[in-house]
């Protein structure tokens, strides 16, 4: 797939590709240079003011408790949140 840089710098990436990792208007990256490759790739970012500080120092509280990796993947921040919400009524 061959894309273009635009004259202010510029991509737009594929909806093929943009579909299938999930990618939404406003998404971040971190961005690396490795050898001759430009390599992105999508975080999530967990700002103050998008969650309330008690879902935060719930997450802490709830990763802190050693639950397996596997158990603590999620698909978006919507379904980091729910889970965490839950952890935390218990």
């Amino acid at each position: 797939m061959i894309i273009k840089l635009s004259s202010k710098h510029q991509i737009t990436i594929p909806k093929s590709i943009a579909e299938a990792f999930r990618l939404r208007k406003g998404d971040v990256f971190d961005i690396k240079v490795q050898g001759n490759k430009i390599v992105m790739v999508p975080k999530e970012m967990i700002l103050e003011d998008k969650y309330p500080q008690s879902d935060l120092k719930g997450a802490e509280n709830t990763l802190s408790m050693g639950i397996p990796d596997e158990e603590i993947s999620f698909n978006s921040g919507k379904d980091m949140k729910d889970f965490l919400k839950k952890k935390v009524k218990k």
